[in-house]
């Protein structure tokens, strides 16, 4: 376990006292890293995002990496990149004991927040099968595109492609 400060937290939210939301660097704590790679596997299975994938992520200078951070720990992330006038959310996780609490909500939001002014749209993949992230998402603001048939593994499943058009940007 390590403490708030060790992770490089920086501000608590609005919608609850007890969490903290940070942005993260290359430069962030080891462990942090490996927190996150674990959070996101106990979300997705296997095919969840390594420790080094989320470190190179978040030391693109056009990648994100968020996560937020209550009862003395990493209790849910956001991750994903822009380029040209497009950004793509690559993973969205939140501790089991933690859902429905607008944690998700509160991650995608910060993650636009985070993006320059000029991007338009962004973009995500979910399982079709995944019920609640598709209802999240279309809470959030997204409209299903299409299907990629066989996209995922272990199981082998069809993602849905949704966007989000961004008014004010």
């Amino acid at each position: 376990m390590f403490t708030a400060a060790e992770a490089g937290m920086t501000r608590k939210a609005d919608f609850m006292n007890d969490i903290v939301f940070c942005k993260i660097s290359s430069e962030t704590d080891e462990k942090v890293f490996d927190i996150l790679s674990e959070l996101d596997k106990s979300c997705v299975g296997a095919d969840g995002w390594s420790a080094e994938s989320f470190k190179s992520e978040s030391a693109k200078d056009n990648g994100i990496v968020i996560y937020c951070y209550a009862d003395m720990r990493i209790v849910g992330l956001i991750s994903g990149y822009f380029a040209a006038d497009e950004a793509d959310i690559t993973s969205v996780a939140v501790d089991s004991d933690y859902r429905r609490r607008g944690i998700a909500e509160n991650l995608m939001a910060e993650f636009e927040n985070q993006l320059p002014e000029y991007i338009s749209e962004i973009f995500l993949e979910v399982r079709e099968s995944n019920f609640p992230a598709v209802s999240l998402y279309k809470k959030c603001g997204f409209e299903k595109l299409h299907i990629r048939r066989n996209f995922y593994d272990n199981p082998v499943e069809n993602a849905v492609v949704m966007r989000k058009r961004l008014n004010n940007k």
